[in-house]
């Protein structure tokens, strides 16, 4: 895994929402940090530094050093969760998580697909059904994305999530398997395909 990137936040004594009204105004964001042998502590932070952590390849799966101003350095933190201004779409919260890395976390990650499909080759169409799949990793061994090659998709085939082949420590973590993709007949080819059965059936 390549270095952790560092994010330096401040120490924040008070709260309330007068508090976080006058830090946004100054161009910051309250935050609270917690976690792993950790006592939970207010911060604040940059949200634009923020935002552009978690819009890199890894989003809120990215794992780096919390810097507290003056105070302790932890390694190994995720963005556990942030709030978003509905109207100006803007960074307004977040919690920091301190995390074991040798202690599994539950996330999602991003499903890519390659190869053209054989279906797709005969006429029909590849349709992503879910964009992301659940998994249980150690912090540092959390792919990017989970790839597959539908290269063997014929019309009709489905792609389950079951099917995917998940890197070397990495496990699923969804108990209802469901489907990922899957190649949409055309109506045409679905009505030769009626067509012959009923043919098959006479």
């Amino acid at each position: 895994m390549s270095a952790k990137p560092t994010f330096p936040v401040q120490r924040r004594e008070e709260s309330g929402k007068g508090v976080a009204r006058k830090l946004r105004q100054n161009g910051l964001i309250p935050g609270v940090c917690y976690g792993h042998n950790t006592s939970a502590v207010g911060v604040t932070a940059d949200p634009s530094e923020l935002y552009r952590l978690l819009t890199g390849p890894r989003r809120t799966n990215i794992v780096f050093r919390l810097a507290i101003e003056g105070s302790d350095t932890h390694e190994d933190v995720m963005v556990r969760d942030y709030q978003i201004d509905p109207i100006r779409q803007e960074l307004v919260h977040a919690d920091f998580v301190v995390i074991n890395p040798e202690t599994p976390v539950k996330v999602t990650v991003p499903v890519t697909t390659s190869g053209r499909p054989r279906g797709v080759r005969e006429g029909g169409r590849l349709q992503m059904v879910r964009a992301e799949v659940p998994i249980n990793s150690r912090p540092g061994d959390i792919p990017v994305n989970v790839g597959h090659d539908v290269t063997d998709l014929g019309l009709g085939a489905t792609l389950l999530a079951s099917d995917l082949n998940l890197p070397a420590g990495v496990e699923p973590a969804f108990k209802v398997d469901y489907a990922v993709a899957r190649i949409a007949v055309p109506r045409g080819a679905q009505t030769k395909a009626e067509e012959l059965a009923e043919s098959k059936a006479i």
